[in-house]
């Protein structure tokens, strides 16, 4: 099985690459991958180095210049930059240079001539102003069928309110049904399927420790715990979320029995959504936030020094378990 990997970050796609080659007993070669991100460019050289034949660290528009075509590709996966599409970019939103970058991977998928790719983003890239979806489906309908679709990732068994959109195109016929079964083996978890066992795993590297709160936000999580809140209530917000606002889950406590919300880089912050631990006056640790994106614990983290750039890759990763089984149902259609 042969894949590219564009825009790879930490490699999520490509886990759920080596997964699903693991459990049809194919060998797996990473014909090409690149990341302009120094941290994650590093991250996926150690951690897939027995696969690998080539990383680019640097913009997939200077490789795509000096582009060596390698043979036929299985899949080709990208993922965009979205800060451009997300719907907590208020800013840039639906007009960003970067969104141009989504656009870019037509000449490579016409490069490498893939069997299937699958471009993911947020689903808010349905509305940004270069029309990027149209595009791709414009340029290359004529040699894939293509499909979009948005992907429930609850629903995929992964423990996160979390939702991508994705172009997924193929030589073979797709249709509707095929998307369904996606989520056929699974059924919706929780935290405490995900992460219940990390309880006693020791703080003694960055990966399984916690960032540090305020003396405030410790406060705000003791009275959280000892008065079994899940949210806290508005006379202990700061000042500018004490009036009427929609940011109900920031400060708020995860439950065991319920999903997490979305998994961003913000999980090391109680002012950047619902990341308190569920038991401890702590938010979640980057082991923890790994366990809920799905990230398998085989991945080593022990180069990542940083804090923000192991928050920043975590948070960023797309859960692999989309690639597994689109992977898994597209081999068992052959």
């Amino acid at each position: 099985m042969k894949i590219v990997d564009l825009f790879s970050g930490l490699g999520g796609l490509t886990i759920g690459a080596i997964e699903a080659s693991k459990i049809i007993n194919s060998n797996l070669s990473i014909e090409f991958a690149c990341d302009i991100d120094k941290s994650c460019s590093e991250f996926y050289t150690h951690n897939y180095s027995r696969y690998l034949k080539e990383f680019y660290m640097g913009s997939v528009v200077d490789r795509g210049r000096n582009a060596v075509r390698s043979g036929s590709v299985d899949y080709l996966f990208a993922g965009p930059p979205c800060q451009g599409h997300s719907d907590l970019n208020n800013s840039t939103r639906r007009s960003d240079p970067r969104n141009l970058l989504y656009l870019e991977t037509i000449r490579l998928i016409g490069f490498y001539n893939p069997s299937t790719f699958i471009i993911e983003n947020v689903p808010g890239v349905v509305h940004a102003s270069e029309r990027v979806v149209a595009e791709v489906k414009k340029h290359l309908s004529p040699l894939y069928n293509i499909h979009e679709y948005v992907v429930d990732f609850l629903r995929l068994g992964v423990p996160q309110t979390r939702k991508r959109h994705i172009l997924i195109g193929s030589k073979l016929p797709l249709d509707q049904q095929f998307f369904d079964s996606i989520y056929e083996k699974y059924r919706e978890c929780n935290l405490r399927d995900a992460i219940y066992d990390l309880r006693a795993v020791p703080e003694d590297n960055l990966f399984n420790t916690p960032s540090r709160m305020s003396k405030k936000n410790s406060e705000r999580a003791k009275y959280m715990v000892d008065n079994h809140l899940f949210d806290l209530p508005n006379s202990l917000r700061p000042p500018c979320h004490q009036r009427e606002h929609s940011y109900k889950s920031m400060y708020g406590r995860l439950d065991w029995d319920l999903p997490s919300q979305t998994i961003t880089s913000g999980f090391g912050s109680m002012g950047q959504g619902r990341f308190l631990h569920p038991d401890g006056q702590r938010v979640i640790t980057p082991h923890e936030a790994a366990r809920i994106q799905g990230l398998p614990d085989w991945l080593d983290f022990s180069n990542v020094i940083r804090r923000g750039e192991l928050h920043k890759m975590i948070g960023n990763v797309v859960p692999p378990k989309l690639s597994e089984e689109i992977i898994l149902k597209m081999e068992g259609i052959k």
